[in-house]
């Protein structure tokens, strides 16, 4: 490529960015830079005058390193070292608008707000528009015109120049750009503000949630509880006998029963009492230890008269 004449040709920042820009500078600029990829801010903005109207030119821009130091920010003041990092040719983005007349690219202002940088050399694959830089150097922004494939000029404006961070160290500058770039509102105080109240309140929800899981419902056993009224007693004589506390003993079971029948029932005294102990008493478990059971028949039996033997035997 060949480099043209350039001196009718001129390039500044617009009236919207220069006063800005300037006051970054005054302020040290730092541009903030991300591994997702991050706007310039302020935004590179340019009027550009001199053209031919009538020809076809591309804009592109890149970044350039202003020297070769290394920078800290130590005890409130940046410090500077050699740079040991290993520098290529920087990455150019042409212009979105692409190829344009001359009289096209000077009617409005020429912005360059789609360019990303990041931290992260990996992420210059994601497209065209993203930029790596190296945390902690300072790069100036450099606007190049072609005509054709011939440079026809070069702008380097020196307060646009920056030192890249991945933290604000100048609390001048952050609240200066925090109160003017469109796309810091989450970090407004406003914005902040609302941001720690909601969470807050979501933290306290939370809180009484597990306060609830937590604690036990309180106990109910030192309440009062209404008494509910006993039944009025009944005239029936009581046996204390029909409640032995040895279970295991069927032939006492059987005597206290039939006698409770005996008591209960003076003129059903031929009652066979033995039909209904099945029913209230089912037949125990035979063991061999258990006593054999005595029972007396329910009625009167007849006794059997015992049978002759028979000594004859047929032929």
């Amino acid at each position: 490529m060949s480099l043209l004449k350039m001196t009718d040709i001129s390039v500044s920042l617009s009236s919207n960015t220069d006063a800005l820009w300037r006051n970054c500078f005054e302020l040290t600029n730092e541009m903030n830079i991300t591994a997702p990829g991050r706007r310039i801010f302020p935004t590179l903005e340019y009027i550009i005058m001199g053209l031919d109207p009538s020809k076809y030119y591309v804009i592109s821009m890149h970044f350039e390193f202003v020297d070769d130091k290394k920078l800290r920010f130590v005890g409130g003041k940046w410090t500077e070292s050699p740079s040991t990092e290993e520098k290529g040719l920087p990455r150019g983005v042409f212009h979105q608008n692409g190829l344009q007349l001359g009289k096209d690219w000077m009617d409005k202002p020429l912005s360059f707000d789609q360019i990303r940088v990041t931290n992260r050399k990996s992420n210059e694959k994601k497209g065209p528009s993203f930029v790596h830089l190296f945390a902690q150097h300072r790069y100036i922004p450099v606007l190049t015109i072609y005509e054709g494939d011939q440079i026809v000029h070069i702008s380097k404006i020196d307060y646009t120049a920056f030192i890249t961070v991945t933290a604000y160290h100048s609390d001048a500058l952050n609240q200066l750009k925090t109160d003017t770039n469109p796309y810091a509102t989450g970090s407004r105080l406003d914005h902040r503000m609302k941001r720690q109240s909601a969470s807050g309140g979501a933290e306290s929800n939370s809180q009484s949630t597990k306060k609830m899981k937590k604690e036990p419902e309180p106990s109910t056993s030192n309440s009062t509880v209404p008494s509910i009224p006993s039944p009025a007693p009944i005239d029936v004589p009581t046996f204390p006998f029909l409640f032995p506390t040895n279970l295991s003993q069927p032939d006492v079971l059987l005597q206290q029963f039939q006698l409770f029948c005996q008591m209960a029932f003076p003129l059903q005294q031929s009652m066979n009492t033995n039909q209904f102990f099945p029913t209230f008493f089912p037949t125990p478990p035979f063991t061999p230890d258990a006593p054999a059971l005595d029972v007396t028949p329910p009625g009167k039996v007849e006794p059997v008269e015992p049978t002759e033997k028979d000594d004859t035997v047929d032929a």
